[in-house]
Order: C-alpha cells, then sequence, then structure tokens
C-alpha cells in the first residue's frame, strides 16, 4: 500500500535491479494511480521548504490542471481511525480504552505484551457509554491538525471528569497521549497548538526531561505542536526539544494526566 499523495525525484533507474523485486517504482506508482516526476532539481526544492517552511504542493501535467489541495483543512484522523470498537487480549489488567486517531499496530502490541485490556475505538466513539469499564485512557498519534479532531477532544474532557474506585479510593482516570494525543490533551485542558514551520520528524530528536534534565534521542514526526505559554494552572511542560525549544509534552502538577510528543514505544 502506498500512503503517499505524489513523488518527486531528481533522477530515476527504468531498470531495478533488487533481487527480491517483482516491479519498477513507476508500475507500482501506476497501479495504485500515484503522480511522480523525476528530472527536477530537488535540492532547490530543500532550500524553499527551509525558507519558507512546509508549504502546500501539486504535481500538475500539461492539459491537466488541478487546484491545490490543503490537508490542514481536512479531518485525516477520520480518514485513517477505525470504525468499530476493537478488544485484544479481553480479561487482561488494567483495562485500557484507546482512541484510534492513526494510531501504529506496535502500539498495539506494546500494551498487549504487558498483560493489559486494550480496547481500541474510533476516534468519535462516545466515552460516556463505557464509563465504569476501562481503568485508563490512551490518546495514539494520528496526521494532521489536532483542532479537526474536536469530537475526540470533547470525550477527553468527559474522562477528566470521570473517577475510578482503585484500593476501596476514588481517583480520577489515568490519561496517557503520545504525539498527536499530546495535543488532544492539551487541548482538552484548554491550551492551544500552532503549526510549526518545519515540523520535527525524523528519529534523532533529542529530547530534555525537565524534571532531571536528562536528554533522550526520539523518534518523531509531526507538524503541530502544543504553545508552552497557553498552558492553565496546574500544567507544565513535561519535554522539550532540544533544538527548537519546542513542546515534547505536558503533565499535570497533581492528577494523573501527561503526554509525550515523540513516539516512546
Amino acid at each position: 500500500e502506498i500512503h503517499i499523495s505524489g513523488l518527486i525525484v531528481s533522477s530515476y533507474c527504468r531498470e531495478y535491479s533488487h533481487w527480491n523485486a517483482v516491479q519498477s517504482l513507476g508500475d507500482w506508482l501506476k497501479k495504485h494511480n500515484v503522480p511522480a516526476l523525476y528530472g527536477v532539481d530537488t535540492r532547490m526544492l530543500t532550500k524553499t521548504l527551509r525558507e519558507h517552511g512546509t508549504c502546500l504542493g501539486k504535481v500538475e501535467f500539461p492539459n491537466q490542471p488541478i487546484s491545490f489541495k490543503d490537508p490542514n483543512l481536512e479531518n485525516l484522523v477520520a480518514q485513517v481511525s477505525v470504525k468499530e470498537p476493537h478488544v485484544y487480549n479481553a480479561g487482561g489488567s488494567p483495562r485500557i480504552l484507546a482512541y484510534d486517531c492513526g494510531m501504529k499496530h506496535n502500539i498495539i502490541r506494546e500494551f498487549v505484551k504487558r498483560g493489559v485490556e486494550f480496547t481500541v475505538v474510533p476516534f468519535d466513539y462516545d466515552v460516556s457509554q463505557h464509563e465504569g469499564k476501562f481503568d485508563g485512557l490512551f490518546l495514539s498519534n494520528g496526521p494532521g491538525n489536532p483542532e479537526m479532531a474536536s469530537i475526540t477532544v470533547e470525550n477527553v474532557k468527559k474522562v477528566m471528569a470521570m473517577t475510578i474506585e482503585s484500593n476501596g479510593k476514588t481517583r480520577p482516570v489515568p490519561i496517557f497521549g503520545i504525539c498527536l494525543g499530546n495535543q488532544l490533551l492539551a487541548l482538552a485542558a484548554g491550551a492551544s497548538t500552532y503549526k510549526m514551520k518545519y515540523g520535527n520528524r525524523g528519529a534523532n530528536q533529542p529530547c530534555i526531561d525537565l524534571r532531571t534534565t536528562k536528554c533522550y534521542i526520539t523518534s518523531q514526526n509531526h507538524g503541530y505542536a502544543v504553545q508552552d505559554s497557553s498552558l492553565p494552572d496546574g500544567w507544565r511542560t513535561f519535554f522539550m526539544n532540544a533544538n527548537d525549544k519546542s513542546n515534547e509534552g505536558i503533565i499535570h502538577d497533581s492528577l494523573p494526566y501527561f503526554s509525550v510528543q515523540f513516539h516512546p514505544e
């Protein structure tokens, strides 16, 4: 499956030579109706992006005009989220409810191998119908503008108002988020997000734990971030990017709510 909408390369070899190949890159793209161009000065494109930041683009062929498409105006989460709830490792403990905003399969594997009952629900699932049936909430990674997933944010707010019984005591429901989940938790808390000029992408992004000042090298791929200055009372920055000083996580001072912008698993 191809996940890109178009491909631009500086040069292209029509003859493929990998021992395991069954078709060329061009044939594969053609099969999935993905447009591509070669013979383009990609270094020039890179310099343009470095100067102006992330830009809208389109691959247009002669006599086939198309309009620009802005993914920031679309609810990309709705396109990649599951349509029905799925339960993994039923009967496990604790019981985690997870909003799928574009979740990686490895996240499911990591939770299940720790023995939890992991219930994955669509981004627009009404959490009220699951009240009292889960011990913690997980907010997954996902694409696009977090403000487009406003219905998920509203459900996170509902969870913040819920409690669970634990060891004879009434406690708030713990919430943990990663990547987009960090932004969704921030919005539910009353903070704001913004579109970054470049975004943070790659497997070597340095993040500082502000509790210990220890730096971790992390994997990331996001174009939006939480505005630190917008965090309300009771919330603080958890991790900070050592390169651009952008937010890499938030945590509540007293309640069991926290999230990270990177992929910790």
